[in-house]
């Protein structure tokens, strides 16, 4: 399929930092949703960066990638890469103890 643009080819990118990102067009995917969440929201997940909730130095790895086609942002989503097992259902210590026991990689998940 061609885009108004005149080019067949979608871009991605992924980004560090949700407040970089233009709210209207995140927002506007996320309006056009069956049931949107609020936790969605580009200022929820600005939010938790800017208070310093979900960012590096306490384990999380932020990163929002982005489908563009032409200029427009066709898709979104948040991804977190986790340093550690805090603020799980299920704690996972005893495996990530173990894979350190045998010099493997348990963290980021």
């Amino acid at each position: 399929m061609v885009n108004q643009a005149g080019t067949n080819k979608d871009v991605i990118r992924v980004h560090d930092d949700p407040r970089a990102l233009d709210a209207a067009a995140w927002d506007g995917l996320l309006a056009t949703q069956d049931r949107p969440t609020p936790f969605m929201h580009l200022a929820y997940l600005a939010a938790l960066h800017s208070s310093g909730s979900a960012v590096p130095a306490t384990g999380w790895s932020p990163r929002f990638i982005t489908v563009h086609r032409g200029n427009h942002l066709v898709a979104a989503a948040p991804a977190y890469l986790k340093s550690h097992s805090y603020g799980e259902y299920v704690f996972d210590w005893a495996w990530a103890d173990a894979y350190q026991r045998h010099g493997l990689p348990y963290y980021p998940k």
